[in-house]
């Protein structure tokens, strides 16, 4: 099989190079990184076109690896010009805006996929990893398409509505803590808060690190372009607001209300009783990688 990835430079775009590519397809990569994409192309084995109209030209899948700005853009420039029994595969964390130029491609007989790898790019197989499946105008049969090409995973399909609003608890909410987070201990001597600093401390400088160590153009359109994320924000910072208060008021009563009315909340949470333990077991994790 004839495979293209559009922006097969970038860490998620090299993860589906690599997928592709072990199981024997042949691969085509099209990226305006043109220099990572030719060492990506050089390591793997891939064709690197010059545009994505070349690359797509005969392509029988393509996999749109894109800036969530950027997809609706690509999928308009390739529209027209991939053959009508080709499948088109987009991967973005939020769909809203690329739903409806998958479903003028569906018109024309395109069948259509739109994934979110719940998954980063360190994952080496997809095996037992999840991945949403957003239907764009035929659920059965794309679920079907989806379970062909990544056999292994758990597949959740999810509508466009439920999907961004997730992301924005999901994904927005907690890339914006942790981003807050570092911004106030980046002003401090970190060497010496990791001497000092205990299990809860060390696991959210790791997850803090890991959020700065990503592309931030990526973390801004995860913030900007989810419809969700100011409603979520507001939120959190209505709830901040108020613990603070208590904090300054020294209302022990009220602090340790608000803290009981959340302990019950996640409770909701089947595995809410173990928490305790799996943080220290990530903590072992951390250390035996160390």
């Amino acid at each position: 099989m004839k495979v293209t990835v559009i922006g097969g430079a970038g860490r998620m775009g090299r993860w589906f190079v690599n997928y592709f590519a072990k199981k024997g397809y042949e691969v085509t990569i099209s990226d305006t990184r043109r220099e990572e994409a030719k060492a990506v192309a050089k390591s793997t084995g891939a064709r690197l076109a010059r545009n994505n109209v070349e690359a797509v030209k005969d392509a029988e899948m393509t996999v749109l690896s894109t800036p969530i700005d950027v997809t609706p853009n690509v999928l308009r420039e390739i529209s027209g010009k991939i053959p009508s029994s080709a499948v088109v595969v987009e991967i973005s964390s939020l769909k809203s805006q690329v739903l409806p130029e998958l479903e003028k491609m569906a018109v024309r007989g395109v069948k259509t996929l739109s994934i979110h790898p719940l998954f980063g790019p360190g994952v080496t197989e997809a095996a037992e990893e999840k991945i949403a499946l957003v239907p764009v105008s035929d659920p059965s049969s794309e679920l079907k398409l989806a379970k062909a090409i990544f056999p292994k995973a758990e597949l959740i399909v999810v509508d466009v509505e439920e999907h961004d609003k997730s992301m924005a608890l999901a994904l927005s909410l907690p890339h914006f803590m942790n981003i807050v987070f570092a911004s106030v201990i980046g002003q401090e001597d970190i060497n010496v808060l990791k001497k000092l600093g205990g299990t809860t401390f060390a696991l959210q400088l790791v997850l803090s690190e890991g959020v700065m160590s990503e592309d931030p153009s990526l973390y801004a359109s995860i913030q900007m372009d989810n419809k969700f994320t100011v409603q979520i924000l507001e939120k959190f910072l209505a709830n901040v607001k108020t613990l603070k208060r208590h904090i300054v008021e020294k209302d022990s009563k009220g602090f340790l209300q608000f803290f009981a009315d959340v302990q019950t909340s996640l409770m909701k949470d089947s595995d809410f009783g173990m928490a305790y333990e799996k943080m220290y077991k990530a903590l072992e994790a951390l250390k035996e990688q160390t």
